[in-house]
């Protein structure tokens, strides 16, 4: 059995400035690619109801690693008051295996019932959803999987030019290492357009298809 454990954790010492205010609606897609093969999408959707930001994660993979295939479904519901995260709501399929997570704000602090995790967490946490930019600020991160509490270190690599749907756009190089390993890459307003990491000997990479301008940013 060849386990894609952790694509959701692990899809960034320099520090990015971003935006503060309410994130800014708009809808990325990436393609998915497994040793420049595709795999699977990765779709993030940010609308906005009233005073409340509303973000939607669908992530489907389907492949294999040589005689072994491997499907895997991820869903991901968030919804933020101005830059706190008020709720998660997550479901998490690698072939048979199921792992979920929800938080709760509550005063303070994220309620945090998942399959491994359940109680309190500091309210100023992020999770593991690569779309906002100041999750390369993180040194914990909460698997958006199960809810585990994942201690990471992110430094700056670097400026790389990343074609995003015909189009050269210059982007910040983020490497986060430790209980996630991944590199992540985002362009100068905090827009995320790239990411790559191992999982089992395997390479991933997310190729952007949609443009920079129609995308969501915190």
């Amino acid at each position: 059995h060849v386990s894609l454990t952790g694509l959701t954790g692990l899809m960034a010492a320099g520090r990015m400035v971003a935006p503060v205010e309410a994130a800014t609606p708009g809808r990325t897609e990436f393609e998915i690619l497994m040793n420049g093969k595709p795999v699977g999408r990765h779709i993030v959707t940010v609308s906005k109801n009233a005073d409340t930001t509303l973000v939607r994660v669908a992530i489907d993979m389907a492949g294999r690693v040589g005689p072994i295939s491997f499907t895997y479904r991820h869903r991901c519901e968030e919804a933020w008051k101005g830059d706190q995260l008020a709720s998660l709501n997550c479901t998490d399929q690698e072939n048979r295996s199921v792992k979920t997570v929800t938080a709760n704000r509550k005063g303070n602090a994220l309620e945090v019932n998942g399959t491994g995790f359940k109680g309190n967490l500091p309210d100023s946490l992020l999770h593991s959803s690569w779309w906002r930019a100041s999750t390369i600020n993180q040194t914990n991160l909460i698997d958006s999987r199960d809810g585990k509490l994942s201690k990471v270190r992110v430094s700056r690599v670097g400026d790389d030019v990343i074609n995003v749907a015909g189009t050269n756009v210059r982007a910040g190089h983020y490497r986060m290492r430790g209980a996630v390993n991944t590199d992540l890459w985002y362009e100068a307003s905090g827009r995320w357009v790239r990411a790559a990491f191992k999982i089992a000997g395997q390479s991933f990479d997310y190729r952007k298809l949609t443009p920079v301008a129609g995308s969501p940013r915190e």
